[in-house]
């Protein structure tokens, strides 16, 4: 498969099984389980050969599973990995930067009927889709996922630029359940971010919250977490909880991160065969 005809594959926003285990290096028996556990969706089933079904997702749901898995990876369960990804704040306006069709394409013209595509920008807004260019960190603009003391998780929107971490959620029962807290949504921590500012550059006439999914608001979330039987708590910015994780990303004894935005890219790539797809695990 060439570049082109893979950016149209990824333009028809359907990714298989095969799509999913092979960019993001998730198992089949995990992502299975993560279906079954409505941690993610499919959107579309087709009947495949004899009398078995392809089941199909979106983008978004690609790029999530990519998360889930380094977090996967990094020791949390299926389940809680699910969650954490799930309630990350502003990971749409994440999906929608990181994102081969908004990078490498204009967005204010018709598609070309010759090739299926949009007339590609004269020069890509990053490297993050150049077949010689690896995908590696970006300390500057990368999201972060990282948990204080095997407790308190927290994102970063852009490991050298962001002073303050923003907790969204904990672990508990010696780290086996996460919960999310609510309100976890802090704009003024987005709006500058260099990803924020890179959403505003390549769609120049929409506002930061256009990459944001209504869902997403933090007086509608709690309701959608309610409804897939997740576990939340609310707490204000003065809350002991949320002031005593605040002291633990100071002055914590230990950490892990992942690097959510380096797991998306690196997926994509190997989507589109830039690198080599990861063998499926059973």
């Amino acid at each position: 498969m060439n570049f082109d005809e893979a950016l149209r594959r990824y333009r028809a926003d359907r990714f298989t099984d095969g799509d999913i285990v092979g960019g993001t290096g998730l198992s089949v028996r995990t992502w299975r389980e993560l279906i079954e556990r409505k941690a993610v969706h499919t959107i579309e089933e087709r009947r495949g050969p004899g009398r078995g079904r392809i089941r199909l997702c979106d983008a978004v749901v690609f790029k999530r599973a990519a998360i889930i898995s380094a977090l996967n990876s990094a020791g949390f369960s299926t389940v809680m990995s699910g969650q954490i990804a799930y309630f990350i704040p502003f990971h749409t306006l994440l999906y929608a930067v990181c994102d081969p069709l908004m990078v490498l394409f204009e967005h204010s013209v018709d598609v070309d009927p010759k090739t299926g595509l949009p007339p590609r920008r004269a020069l890509p807004a990053r490297d993050w889709f150049d077949p010689d260019c690896p995908a590696t960190p970006e300390p500057a603009s990368d999201w972060l996922i990282e948990v204080y003391d095997g407790q308190f998780v927290a994102c970063i929107y852009g490991a050298e630029t962001a002073s303050t971490p923003i907790m969204f959620g904990d672990l508990r029962n010696a780290r086996t359940a996460f919960v999310a807290w609510s309100p976890s949504h802090e704009h003024s921590k987005v709006i500058g971010s260099p990803i924020a500012r890179l959403a505003e550059q390549l769609l120049p006439y929409h506002k930061l919250t256009d990459f944001v999914a209504d869902w997403e608001n933090p007086d509608k979330f709690p309701r959608e977490l309610k409804r897939l039987g997740y576990e939340y708590e609310k707490h204000p910015a003065d809350a002991p909880l949320r002031v005593m994780g605040q002291s633990a990303a100071r002055n914590f004894t230990f950490k892990m991160t992942v690097n959510i935005t380096l797991a998306i890219r690196k997926a994509l790539r190997r989507y589109l065969e830039l690198e080599p797809a990861i063998a499926p695990a059973k």
